[in-house]
C-alpha cells in the first residue's frame, strides 16, 4: 500500500510530466506556425505583419480541417448538399494556401479566407433548413469579423461585422419562411448546437490568446529595446554634456556665464570658451553655435565642429581664419546632406579694451550700454552659416568695450519659445530682462533670462535647444 508521501510525489511527478508535455506541444505548434509564416513572408514584412500572417494561417488550417470533418459527417448522414459546402470550403482553402505560399499575396488571401468563412456557414445553414435545424451553424461566420479585427485593423473590421449582422438577419428571415424538411435528428441537432457554439468560442478564444500573447512578447521585446536606446541616449547625453565647459574661465576684468538646455536628450547647440594661446595671453574667445536639427545627428555634428574649432583656434591665428578653415572642412563633410551650423564668435582683448566678433549666419549678439541704457545688436553683415559654401570669405567686426557693458549671445531657441496661447517670447522681452538685470552678475543675468523663458512656456516643453552666454565687462 502506497504511503501519503509516495502518492504526493507520484501526483507531483504526473503533473510535472503533463506540464512538460503541454509545453512541448505548445513549442511544436509555435514552431510550425513560425515556419509557415516565414514561408509566406517577404523580407520587407514587419513583425506585426508576420504575426498577422501566422494567425491567419493558423485560422485557415483549423477551419480547413474542421470543414473536412463536418463535410464527411454530413455525407455519412445522407446530406450530400450540406456536406458539399464544408468540403468545398476546405478545397478552396487548400488551393488558396498553396497560392499564398507560392505568390505571397497576403491581401488577396486574407480577403478570400474571410469571405469564405463568412459565406459558407450561411449557405450550409440554408441547406439544412434554418438556424435551429442546422444547430446554429451560421455562428461560424462570426470568425470573419473577428479575423478582420486581427488581420486588417479596427476600421476595416466594421464592414465585415456589418456583413455578418446582415447575413444573420437574412438567415433569420429565411428560417421563418422555410420548412426544415432536411432537419437533423433531434439528438444530433443538440450535439450540433454544442459543437458549433463551443467550437467557435474555443477557436476565437485561442486565436485571440495566441495573438495577444505574441503581441505581448513583441511589446516586451520592444520595451527592452527602448530601454537600451534610452540607456544609449543617456550615455550620449553624458558625453555631450562633458563637451560643454565645466568651469567658467577666470579672466581678470570679465564675468562669463553660459548654459545650454536641450529639448531632447542630446542636441545641436554649442558654446565654448577658448583661452591660453601663448601669443594672445590677454584674449579670450567665446563661441556659440547652433547645428540644424535636433537629436543624435545634430549632437554628432556639434562634437565634430567643436573639436575643429578648438584645434584651429590654437593654430590659425585670427578668428576669420579659424572660422574659414572650419567652414571649408565642414562643407566637405556635410555636402548634399542639407546640414549646416550657425556660429557667433567673440574675442575679447582685455589689454586693448576691444571686442572683435564674427557672425556666421547666427542670431546677432547684443551689448547693453549702461550710459545710454540701450541695447545694440552686434550684427554680422549677411555671413553664411558654416557648411553652405566651401570657400566663403568671413569678415570680423570690432568695437571698443568699457566697464558695465553686458554682452549676451543666444540661440534662436530663446527668442522662439512659445506659450500655450501660441505667443512667441521674442527679442523685446529678452532685451528688457537684460536691461533690468544689467547691474547683477553675469550668472544672475543668465539665470534671469532662462527662468523668464521657462515661466513664459507655462509648463510646455521646449521645442528647440536653448543656449545663452552672458559676458559682463568689469575692467
Amino acid at each position: 500500500m502506497l504511503s501519503a508521501n509516495t502518492k504526493t510525489w507520484t501526483a507531483g511527478t504526473d503533473t510535472k510530466n503533463l506540464n512538460n508535455s503541454m509545453q512541448t506541444f505548445r513549442s511544436q505548434i509555435n514552431s510550425w506556425i513560425y515556419r509557415l509564416s516565414n514561408a509566406a513572408s517577404l523580407p520587407s514584412d514587419t513583425d506585426e505583419l508576420r504575426l498577422r500572417k501566422a494567425v491567419l494561417i493558423l485560422l485557415t488550417g483549423i477551419c480547413t480541417a474542421l470543414g473536412v470533418f463536418w463535410g464527411f459527417g454530413y455525407l455519412a448522414l445522407g446530406r450530400p448538399l450540406a456536406g458539399s459546402f464544408p468540403l468545398g470550403y476546405s478545397a478552396i482553402s487548400m488551393i488558396s494556401l498553396f497560392f499564398f505560399f507560392r505568390y505571397k499575396g497576403y491581401k488577396f488571401f486574407c480577403r478570400g479566407q474571410l469571405s469564405s468563412i463568412l459565406i459558407f456557414p450561411a449557405l450550409l445553414q440554408w441547406s439544412l433548413g434554418g438556424f435551429a435545424a442546422s444547430g446554429a451553424v451560421i455562428i461560424w461566420s462570426i470568425l470573419a469579423p473577428i479575423g478582420a479585427l486581427m488581420f486588417a485593423g479596427t476600421t476595416r473590421a466594421i464592414p465585415w461585422f456589418s456583413a455578418y449582422v446582415l447575413l444573420m438577419t437574412v438567415s433569420g428571415l429565411l428560417g421563418l419562411e422555410s420548412t426544415p424538411r432536411q432537419a437533423l435528428p433531434p439528438g444530433l441537432t443538440v450535439v450540433s448546437f454544442a459543437l458549433n457554439i463551443g467550437g467557435v468560442s474555443a477557436i476565437a478564444f485561442f486565436l485571440l490568446k495566441y495573438f495577444v500573447q505574441a503581441r505581448e512578447q513583441a511589446m516586451a521585446a520592444l520595451a527592452g529595446e527602448h530601454r537600451r536606446i534610452r540607456h544609449s541616449l543617456s550615455l550620449a547625453m553624458e558625453v555631450q554634456q562633458n563637451l560643454l565647459p565645466h568651469e567658467t574661465p577666470q579672466a581678470a576684468g570679465l564675468e562669463i556665464a553660459g548654459q545650454s538646455i536641450y529639448c531632447d536628450e542630446t542636441g545641436g547647440d554649442y558654446y565654448d570658451y577658448l583661452t591660453g594661446r601663448d601669443d594672445d595671453a590677454g584674449k579670450i574667445g567665446v563661441m556659440v553655435g547652433d547645428v540644424s536639427g535636433h537629436g543624435i545627428p545634430a549632437a554628432l555634428l556639434m562634437a565634430t565642429v567643436r573639436a575643429r574649432l578648438r584645434q584651429q583656434y590654437f593654430q590659425s591665428g585670427t578668428i576669420e581664419r579659424v572660422v574659414s578653415d572650419v567652414n571649408r572642412q565642414l562643407a566637405e563633410d556635410v555636402r548634399d546632406s542639407g546640414r549646416f551650423m550657425t556660429l557667433f564668435t567673440a574675442e575679447l582683448d582685455r589689454r586693448a579694451g576691444r571686442l572683435r566678433w564674427l557672425n556666421a549666419g547666427h542670431e546677432p549678439a547684443v551689448i547693453y550700454n549702461p550710459d545710454s541704457k540701450k541695447i545694440d545688436a552686434l550684427a554680422g553683415g549677411g555671413s553664411l552659416p558654416l557648411g553652405i559654401v566651401e570657400n566663403f570669405s568671413y569678415n570680423a567686426h570690432s568695437r571698443a568695450i568699457k566697464p558695465g557693458q553686458v554682452i549676451a549671445i543666444a540661440t534662436d531657441g530663446i527668442f522662439e519659445a512659445f506659450n500655450p496661447d501660441g505667443e512667441m517670447f521674442g527679442r523685446k522681452r529678452f532685451y528688457d530682462i537684460i536691461g533690468r538685470n544689467a547691474s547683477e552678475s553675469a550668472a544672475k543675468v543668465r539665470d534671469a533670462v532662462l527662468q523668464a523663458v521657462k515661466n513664459f512656456r507655462q509648463g510646455l516643453p521646449p521645442k528647440d535647444d536653448q543656449t545663452l552666454v552672458v559676458i559682463k565687462i568689469l575692467f
